[in-house]
């Protein structure tokens, strides 16, 4: 099992806020109690010492949120994920020549 840890920011898609909370939780993330835009879920039949299965876990992420962006027509969404022990990753969802896209960004200021 990898669990996956998720933040995100809404960047001028506030009133879209709980419609998206909808989309996650029918995608079986939970979001996590008393902390805004924290969000949990497990992905019980990958496992850690396949590379391949992170690859599976960034697309999914990114997935999940490029069609959440379009289907609500959202502004940017920026979001860092922990992915098991193994790394954190930090992309942002915007939307770029009339299509969502996910991009990496840093995770720490330089």
């Amino acid at each position: 099992m990898i669990r996956v840890l998720l933040s995100l920011d809404l960047i001028d898609s506030e009133d879209q806020r709980d419609e998206l909370y909808e989309i996650l939780k029918k995608k079986n993330w939970q979001k996590t109690k008393d902390v805004d835009t924290v969000w949990t879920l497990g992905y019980t039949k990958l496992d850690h010492s396949k590379e391949s299965d992170f690859v599976k876990i960034k697309n999914n992420i990114a997935s999940t949120l490029i069609a959440a962006s379009k289907k609500l027509k959202l502004k940017k969404i920026y979001y860092v994920a922990q992915l098991g022990n193994n790394e954190v990753i930090a992309r942002v969802i915007k939307k770029v020549d009339g299509e969502y896209k996910a991009f990496k960004r840093d995770l720490y200021e330089k």
